[in-house]
């Protein structure tokens, strides 16, 4: 049966509803499609901005910093690491987000964060939360509370509170900020420089800045080997600070820096330092250097100065390596590099008597006058170098003249740098333009001239190692982080003079010891060669020599028929009873001795045919 048709008095009755359906229907989809555009904006157009603030307020990029590599000795002794150590930093989005910072202060306050908003406003909560964090963090900073606040309250992204802070401390830092409800305070892993050498090389080291960087010394010379390349990861938090470690991002490891390890061995070098510590408080020196190396290789087993940098009082005490920075005129010990261009040239020959005349001397053309300590008359060639006869050499280097001695003193290293590749060495001075009459005098004898007593070493270097000038080598060997070791090898800078000149030179030296102004150098059993030098001390104030003032020095090599070490000790200023008493023969040539029987027993050098060698006095 069909179902019958509304009347229109029904229709008109039902027609509010109607209405009332279709504005609600409107309703509905005006709603829904409001929602869907809203939807579509905040995941379409606006997802990268809002990705962006929620990972600049719950996701962090952690720096995993990779170590720098250690320095070592010869033997593998540490002289300078890294260390495991956290930064204290402020965190602006956590200190300023309202909604974790009115939390964090409620559960301070031992109450419920909707009551909190009915008592203070947002400035007043982010104001009253920073106290609490001020005041919290006063109790272990050294910092004034005032400062701190400041520091919790400003606009950087950062602030950096503390540093180098231990593993020990930062745990217990952790538990406290906890216990405090404190958030928006942080700690990142970092490294520290260490050196546990202390004052011991630390003109040799150097040192790093505050992003771990080589400043100067061997941090400096290998920082691209030293470096390592920090990882990274990223890490997501909750609202209360805890890492979701569901959420942790992908890690990238750190690289760390390759280990360098010195020639110098530390053993030896205590035992150097030791005695140029005794020799500069016994001679009340202004400054005291000695340097040991290895002649065939140009190895630096040892060098030692003083006074030197105390690391714990660094703005007090020098920041000069006199090793390389401070040159000085040499005096009698630069005599050698006159006799090389002599008898390499055939200008002389090692028998060859030389009139030394009887300890003054004019001469008649240049008008120059000279002295020796004794009356030495007629001398050989060599006699003129073991007794330092000044007026000897100056006959001999007429002979030689200006070109041939500017040559030579070039191809023994002097007026240009090492190499040794250390921050702040010096050239020297060697005059290369026109010589006045007093240069012609003066050069050959060691005046007028500065040389830095690691190029001195390395020019007596040349003459032990039979006429070859080598670049001095202070890095032995790099090891990566994987164990492989690169040697770092002897590099060969010239032929200074021949193997035969070197070889008289040798002889020469050795006259010196055993007859000559340097017998207080003498090692028993061993058979030492070397060289004497006292010259007056020049002042650069005043521009002139200073009465009584002197600088000391004896450099030679041992054992002289095979020599396996070469040593240079120079004392600036050192005082005496009277002036005859201070001479590099007096002076310099015993604390050489005591170097020389160290560094023997340290490397087990013995000469094949030891001789007993009887100490002299002498004069120079």
């Amino acid at each position: 049966m069909s179902q019958p048709l509304p009347s229109q008095i029904q229709l008109r009755r039902d027609r509010p509803v109607c209405r009332r359906m279709f504005v609600l229907l409107f309703v509905l989809l005006a709603g829904f499609s409001l929602v869907t555009w809203r939807l579509a904006v905040i995941h379409i157009k606006e997802s990268p901005r809002l990705s962006s603030l929620a990972a600049k307020k719950y996701q962090r990029h952690i720096v995993l910093p990779a170590h720098r590599g250690a320095i070592k000795d010869f033997n593998g002794e540490y002289l300078a690491h890294d260390e495991d150590v956290s930064e204290l930093y402020t965190d602006r989005t956590h200190l300023r987000e309202i909604i974790t910072v009115r939390h964090h202060l409620a559960a301070v306050r031992g109450m419920k964060a909707l009551d909190l908003r009915g008592q203070l406003d947002e400035a007043q909560t982010i104001a009253a939360y920073h106290d609490h964090v001020a005041r919290v963090l006063a109790g272990i900073l050294p910092q004034p509370e005032a400062e701190i606040r400041s520091q919790v309250a400003s606009d950087k992204p950062e602030i950096v509170l503390a540093k180098q802070i231990d593993e020990e401390t930062a745990k217990q830092w952790a538990v406290l900020f906890k216990a405090e409800h404190i958030f928006g305070i942080h700690m990142r892993p970092t490294v520290a420089r260490r050196f546990p050498a202390k004052d011991r090389l630390s003109l040799v080291l150097g040192d790093t800045d505050t992003s771990n960087k080589g400043r100067w010394g061997v941090e400096k010379l290998m920082d691209a080997r030293l470096a390592g390349v920090a990882g990274e990861q990223f890490i997501e938090r909750d609202k209360s600070g805890n890492e979701l470690p569901a959420y942790r991002g992908s890690v990238v490891e750190p690289q760390n820096g390759s280990d360098v390890h010195l020639t110098i061995d530390m053993q030896l070098q205590d035992n150097v330092e030791a005695i140029c510590e005794r020799a500069w408080k016994a001679n009340n020196a202004r400054r005291v250097v000695i340097v040991v190396t290895e002649p065939a290789t140009g190895t630096v087993l040892a060098m030692a100065a003083r006074p030197h940098r105390d690391v714990s009082n660094p703005d007090l005490s020098t920041w000069t390596n006199h090793v390389i920075a401070e040159p000085y005129e040499p005096g009698s010990i630069f005599k050698v590099v006159t006799l090389a261009a002599a008898l390499d040239n055939h200008k002389v020959t090692p028998g060859e008597r030389i009139d030394c005349g009887q300890m003054f001397y004019e001469d008649p053309v240049r008008k120059v006058k000279l002295s020796d300590d004794e009356p030495l008359g007629m001398q050989t060639v060599k006699g003129v170098l073991v007794h330092s006869s000044n007026i000897g050499m100056y006959k001999i280097s007429k002979r030689v003249g200006q070109d041939l001695m500017l040559d030579y003193t070039s191809r023994f290293g002097f007026g240009a740098v090492t190499g040794i590749g250390l921050m702040g060495e010096k050239a020297g001075y060697v005059n290369t333009g026109r010589w006045s009459n007093t240069t012609y005098s003066r050069m050959p004898i060691g005046y007028e001239v500065s040389v830095t007593p690691l190029q001195m070493c390395m020019a007596y270097g040349a003459i032990a190692n039979g006429g070859v000038l080598m670049k001095p080598r202070l890095i032995d060997r790099v090891v990566k982080p994987n164990g492989e070791a690169e040697v770092i090898p002897p590099q060969p800078v010239w032929q200074a003079c021949t193997a035969k000149t070197a070889a008289s030179l040798r002889d020469f030296l050795e006259g010196v010891v055993l007859e000559g102004t340097g017998s207080r150098a003498a090692v028993p059993d061993v058979r030492v060669g070397g060289k004497t030098g006292t010259t007056r001390r020049y002042d650069p104030e005043k521009k002139r020599y200073i009465d009584g003032a002197y600088l000391t020095s004896f450099v030679g090599m041992a054992p002289i028929d095979n020599p396996q070490l070469v040593c240079l000790v120079m004392l600036d200023d050192p005082q005496a009873e009277s002036s005859k008493m201070i001479r590099g023969g007096r002076v310099a040539a015993p604390i050489f001795a005591e170097v020389v029987r160290e560094t023997l027993d340290h490397l087990a050098i013995r000469n094949q045919r030891p001789i007993k060698v009887a100490a002299k006095g002498g004069a120079q």
